[in-house]
């Protein structure tokens, strides 16, 4: 279907500019130019065309923009065009029958064409009484677009009030524009949701009066009277600049619906108040093509254009936002449908820039900080005992979380995905399995690298916790004795390697290493740390020095003195770092988890502890990725009859429930270091051994040993190393499987050079490499990224790649799988794995013919 949308210049310098959107200037290839040749262009076109300012735009209508093939995300099609009426706005205000006259010529031209819908936008909707008088003509349908203006602007308040940290059933709301069509439509809407609304009228009028005693609102005719009574505005009148920012309180929002803008515009913007350019919709990219309006702002559109759009696409020429009355049903039925063809209202900008992240974190911590706006206060239970949830409802947290979290926790991992979702947001967690917030389930494959060996909420580790919270169990009373503390140490020491004595209890796996080395470099009086290429002991200072990566240690350094590292596995060099005898303590991982899931050979470990007992270095067994049964023994060291020095625990301790780790030493080691009263709490922690923690603790021990579990992943382990293997052996993407137990990694060929090369090509062409460090390595992973996602997509199963190493896909579930979900697990590797040799194999064979077409030429 065609349609037409009727527009005018703002200003003089608008003309220009749609006079060179008319003529191609935008739509030309940009790729190589950089900001002095598009000046330079600018400058010449302006020239050559022998336009100004001033006399840019014809006397006439004119199309100024077309649309040729608009398709939704559904397959939808529409055509439009854009006319301009050469009027500006305060020349429509001054002579509206001039006005209207070009109206009329436009909607015949455009019915000329071919269109059976005609939209108004801005003033040309005000003058023609809300499109009631052309579409009395009876030329063709008429649509203000009013309709989805209104749901945009409350869309958009929605999303503000998010992101910002209003409550609007705390607030004094304020519209702007009364009685007019859009102004209306908001006033309506907001009724019961707000603790008081105002109406601002130009003038004292019956309508006016009547609307405010219909809503129970509030009628003002004068603008900063209102200001001075509410920081929530919403502004829709067709006057313009008639809101002084100086008006405006501490804690402001403006959602300014006007074309031109009614807030006035200042260079230097307040920063305690926020003024959002309201009514605007984002199209899908895929609809901008080569259109100058569409593709100016990226896809923003005012919604007067964009329900235009959505009509045409719903092939309905019909008579929609008309008349001043617009029908609520309408408002609702409209924004669905916008929905349904891709559109999106999150979009935010401020006289025609996009809100930067930081100006919604500048302004909540006005808000928040200096009082702006009241806080809500929790209604307290029966007999004032604390309300039963105050705990907000996950999922409908989850709508909010991937923004949230990029805004205030961490951007780029939270982008990360982007498009292909691997990054999922999940909101509720049962055994094996994730689930989102449309509760789809997805098949844990990664189990919290390890912290999830008895699944998500483990029934006994939720009774556990909830116990201690009943008993009201003590929370951080440090110069005491915690007695779930003791009972947890007592347990863990219980079911150690025999020469294991005394329990430090931590927050993390670096946390239990950090205690780990101290302890060590106290104990012998040395200061060498040893650790293993390939090796991940943690990211803060002391732990990060042992971790032998330099990608996660070049931005820290220098990191401790007197650390080195020997390759995993070897012996022989492991020797002769050790005879120098100055090293404290050798650190190493029964199985390099985050190096690739690479297995020592075999005896290594035992070896290892014969070396170091002999020349006085302490063995650190970092078990904290392999411990608590992962491997098919409780604890991984069990495999070879290696009794440690000192075992460093974490991860799945806690249950899946609460942080928790463990430093575990012999007795002598700790009375050297911290056995007399100057030095027995020189390494201390204030949230070692919480409560919550050790219940939690002592519920996940019971649970490893009374079930099994360790036998368990024994046995799952060994039914997907035989199946693994088997498809490695057949797969020509595949190159390795390694593991032991339910610790198993998937190492997949690199990409082929000839894809390599092509991937490098198009990022280059892009300036990526600029971005991207190590752009070459991130290429390589494409086969493991590929089966990873559909694994994800089209298996529901989650997975993700050790980070040392990311050509391996770590098969790591909890150890509470099924051979059920084992199985499917390995049908849906396989199929995935055909897939990629597929694609891939047809990409190189394309890529090569074509690559040989052109040297031919």
């Amino acid at each position: 279907m065609k349609f037409a949308f009727l527009i005018h210049p703002l200003n003089a310098y608008t003309k220009l500019l749609l006079h060179l959107g008319a003529g191609g200037f935008f739509a030309k290839d940009r790729q190589e130019l950089d900001l002095f040749d598009f000046y330079a262009d600018l400058h010449n076109t302006v020239q050559t065309q022998g336009r100004t300012v001033q006399d840019a735009a014809s006397d006439d209508v004119r199309v100024v923009d077309e649309m040729a093939e608009l398709v939704s995300h559904n397959g939808c099609r529409a055509a439009g065009r854009i006319y301009e009426v050469p009027m500006q706005a305060t020349e429509i205000i001054d002579n509206p029958q001039q006005a209207v006259g070009y109206m009329e010529k436009a909607v015949d031209q455009a019915a000329d064409w071919g269109a059976e819908l005609v939209g108004l936008g801005s003033m040309t909707g005000v003058v023609g009484s809300q499109g009631v008088y052309l579409a009395n003509r009876g030329t063709t349908a008429i649509t203000t677009g009013n309709c989805l203006t209104a749901y945009a602007t409350l869309e958009n308040l929605r999303s503000l009030s998010e992101d910002a940290g209003i409550d609007l059933a705390d607030e004094i709301v304020t519209v702007v524009g009364c009685p007019g069509s859009i102004a209306m439509a908001l006033a309506h809407a907001l009724v019961g949701k707000c603790r008081e609304l105002h109406l601002v009228a130009r003038r004292l009028s019956a309508r006016s009066q009547s609307l405010a005693e219909q809503l129970g609102a509030k009628l003002l005719l004068d603008i900063p009277e209102a200001l001075s009574q509410s920081r929530v505005v919403l502004s829709a009148t067709s006057s313009g600049d008639c809101i002084d920012q100086a008006w405006l309180q501490p804690g402001s929002v403006v959602l300014d619906v006007a074309i031109p803008s009614d807030v006035v515009w200042q260079p230097e913007p307040r920063p305690d108040v926020l003024v959002i350019s309201a009514g605007l919709a984002t199209v899908p990219q895929q609809m901008i093509g080569d259109s100058m309006l569409l593709g100016f702002y990226g896809g923003l559109v005012p919604s007067c254009l964009g329900e235009t759009i959505i009509l045409a696409l719903e092939n309905r020429p019909e008579n929609y936002s008309v008349g001043r009355d617009l029908d609520p049903k309408h408002i609702q039925e409209i924004g669905q449908l916008a929905h349904k063809h891709g559109f999106d209202f999150t979009r935010l900008t401020s006289f025609g820039l996009p809100i930067a992240e930081n100006e919604f974190t500048r302004f909540r911590k006005i808000v928040t900080q200096h009082g702006a706006r009241p806080q809500r206060k929790i209604p307290a239970g029966t007999d004032g005992a604390p309300p039963a949830n105050v705990l907000p409802d996950i999922p409908s947290l989850a709508q909010r979380a991937r923004q949230r979290y990029q805004r205030y926790v961490n951007p780029v991992w939270a982008a990360l995905g982007g498009e292909s979702g691997l990054v999922k947001t999940f909101v509720r967690a049962e055994g094996a399995f994730l689930y989102d917030a449309a509760d789809r389930r997805f098949l844990d494959f990664v189990a919290g690298y390890g912290s999830m060996n008895l699944g998500h909420n483990h029934p006994a580790v939720v009774e556990a916790v909830s116990s201690a919270l009943t008993q009201k169990a003590p929370g951080f009373a440090q110069t005491a004795v915690n007695p779930l503390t003791a009972a947890l140490a007592e347990k863990l020491i219980s079911i150690t390697p025999g020469s294991l004595e005394l329990a430090f209890f931590t927050n993390s796996g670096a946390e239990s290493v950090e205690a780990a080395l101290k302890l060590a470099r106290a104990a012998t009086g040395r200061t060498g740390l040893l650790s293993c290429e390939g090796g991940y002991h943690g990211k803060t200072f002391g732990a990060l020095s042992v971790t032998a990566s330099p990608h996660y240690q070049r931005p820290f350094s220098p990191l401790l003195a007197d650390t080195a590292v020997v390759p995993f596995g070897d012996l022989e060099t492991l020797e002769r770092a050790l005879s120098t005898r100055r090293f404290a303590a050798f650190i190493v991982e029964p199985i390099q988890g985050e190096g690739g899931m690479n297995v020592p050979p075999a005896g290594y470990l035992a070896e290892a502890r014969k070396l170091c007992h002999d020349v006085g270095t302490l063995l650190i067994v970092d078990e904290v990725q392999t411990g608590l049964g992962r491997t098919g023994e409780l604890f991984a060291v069990n495999h070879d009859g290696v009794e440690p020095d000192i075992m460093t625990l974490a991860k799945s301790l806690g249950g899946g429930l609460v942080p928790l780790g463990a430093m575990l030493a012999r007795r002598d080691l700790w009375t050297k270091a911290y056995g007399t009263l100057d030095s027995f709490a020189l390494h201390t922690s204030t949230f070692s051994g919480g409560s919550l923690a050790c219940a939690a603790g002592l519920a996940t021990l019971d649970v490893l040993c009374n079930d099994g579990l360790a036998d368990s992943a024994r046995q799952h382990g060994r039914q997907l190393m035989a199946t693994l293997t088997e498809l490695c052996r057949q797969s020509t993407i595949l190159q390795a499987v390694r593991g032991r137990g339910l610790m198993i990694g998937l190492e997949f060929q690199p990409i082929s050079k000839a894809i390599a090369h092509q991937f490098e090509r198009m990022a280059l062409a892009a300036n990526a490499e600029f971005m991207v460090r190590g752009l070459d390595d991130l290429i390589q992973t494409i086969p493991v990224t590929y089966v990873m996602a559909t694994l994800l997509h089209e298996h529901g199963i989650y997975t993700q790649f050790t980070r040392s190493n990311p050509n391996v896909l770590r098969v790591q579930p909890p150890l509470i799988v099924t051979e059920r979900q084992a199985d499917h697990f390995c049908e849906a590797v396989e199929q995935a794995c055909s897939e990629c040799f597929y694609v891939s194999g047809l990409a190189e064979s394309v890529l090569s013919k074509s690559i040989g077409d052109h040297r031919n030429q």
